[in-house]
């Protein structure tokens, strides 16, 4: 058997973000460093905002950055089931276990109960937490609500005047009292079963031992502890890490950075590109190599994970995008730009153009652009490229054309040949040919460009331009 165990378990209530993915990578790092496992289970309790489409793309996702799991949907394991919303039998009778023990009860304060109380306590200022009003409430107290149709809610008997503590991977020693802790809700009206309640007993069930998750849980730890602990589970040890946020501080969200991991996948990102980049948000790898999935996993280590916040950084994001971009063969791209080159005329070997672009472009589009100006779009005309052609002015087009006309041996003998014919050298010779011909001020070495284009395409470009 395997030591250790890692687990990721997302709620399918929408498209996982680069916040979730990289809680999910750091765990199946941490798994992969000591060959243990890595569980994915699909937390979908919440059964009117869970869709199987969105399921669906949590595992699409992963298999896409290459973060496989050694159980859970679709591979199995030691469980019948790795969707929650399968297992309610099972939680049905710790539920039953609990309630015989009067370890939980009902209750039935309100939300808008429950709104009042908490605005008197910040008022009085007391931290907001339920008061444990049902607590020690009679059978007829309780019978009476149930005659009136009213459903309750159940809530975990908080054992009092302890203290909770653990050592957290990341963060250290913890200390909790549970007089601070309140009465929180392990079974829901609809007699589903809360995120604190499912959670804690699945991941002590299916043996994870290293429960990795942001540090927006931490509080909830000690609540699962003592719920575990009254149920006499195994518990797992504890890694928080600290928040990933926007590029203004505040949560992710699209206006500060946060994507879809498919909105990176159809933007044309690389999945080791990703892995890079998150791999070193709120961790710290020395050097600025790129890795595979496994040298991420051989060089993470716990201890280097950061107890500060992180902000998305896009720059970083496309850094490592140009790395991975540039460690790809031909055929990797040709692979990777499939759908960018249906345009390229037939005429034209890809894997040349391939070659010719590569270390120009950082996403498909790009190479879509390059291909375009080349081949399809009339001459650019942004501001800056037609400041350049108007400079040059329409003499100097018509006679790089005639230069040129009767053909030429080799590009650079050509360009001296245009040179002398229109009087021009240096920037003001060579940067009025290329935004002709590419429309753009700069790109693949220029005799590259027009090796691949030819001749003919040259003159419709100094046409173009000598009539701008």
């Amino acid at each position: 058997m395997k030591a250790n165990k890692t687990r990721f378990c997302p709620s399918p209530t929408g498209f996982l973000h680069l916040g979730n993915l990289r809680t999910a990578l750091f765990s199946s790092l941490v798994a992969k460093k000591h060959g243990d496992s890595f569980l994915l289970r699909i937390e979908d309790t919440d059964l009117e905002r869970s869709k199987e489409e969105f399921s669906k793309a949590i595992c699409e996702d992963l298999s896409w950055m290459g973060l496989k799991w050694d159980e859970g949907p679709e591979v199995g394991g030691i469980e019948n089931s790795y969707y929650q919303s399968e297992r309610i039998e099972l939680y049905e009778n710790f539920y039953k276990e609990l309630l015989d023990a009067d370890l939980i009860y009902p209750c039935f304060t309100s939300e808008e109960e429950l709104k009042i109380i908490r605005r008197n306590q910040i008022a009085a200022g007391q931290p907001p937490r339920y008061t444990g009003v049902w607590s020690e409430a009679s059978s007829e107290e309780i019978q009476e609500e149930l005659n009136k149709g009213n459903k309750p809610v159940y809530r975990f008997r908080v054992p009092k005047d302890k203290k909770i503590e653990f050592v957290d991977i990341v963060k250290g020693e913890q200390s909790f009292s549970t007089d601070d802790l309140d009465d929180f809700i392990v079974r829901k009206q609809d007699s589903s079963p809360t995120f604190m309640f499912a959670n804690a007993i699945d991941d002590s069930l299916m043996k994870v031992n290293i429960v990795l998750r942001g540090d927006d849980h931490l509080s909830n730890t000690p609540r699962q502890i003592a719920l575990l602990e009254a149920l006499n589970l195994p518990l797992p040890r504890y890694a928080h890490v600290s928040l990933f946020t926007g590029s203004d501080g505040a949560p992710l969200s699209k206006r500060n950075g946060s994507l879809s991991i498919n909105d990176l996948r159809q933007m044309g990102y690389l999945p080791q590109a990703v892995a890079n980049y998150l791999s070193r948000v709120g961790h710290t790898i020395t050097d600025n190599d790129l890795k595979t999935h496994q040298e991420l996993a051989d060089v993470f280590e716990t201890k280097n994970i950061s107890s500060s916040p992180s902000k998305f950084d896009i720059d970083q994001l496309i850094f490592w995008q140009k790395k991975t971009v540039e460690s790809l063969s031909i055929q990797e791209c040709s692979v990777w730009l499939k759908e960018s080159l249906k345009a390229l005329p037939s005429a034209i070997n890809s894997e040349n153009f391939i070659e010719l672009i590569k270390e120009n472009i950082n996403f498909p589009e790009e190479a879509e652009d390059y291909l375009n100006n080349l081949f399809h779009r009339p001459l650019n005309t942004s501001q800056e490229v037609s400041e350049i052609i108007k400079s040059a002015g329409k003499s100097f087009y018509l006679t790089a054309f005639k230069s040129i006309e009767p053909g030429y041996k080799d590009w650079n003998d050509a360009v001296k040949t245009i040179g002398l014919a229109t009087n021009t050298k240096g920037k003001n010779l060579f940067m009025p040919l290329r935004v002709a011909i590419t429309g753009q001020t700069k790109g693949p070495e220029l005799d590259k460009v027009v090796n691949i284009i030819g001749l003919e395409q040259v003159l419709i470009r100094f046409k173009e331009a000598s009539e701008f």
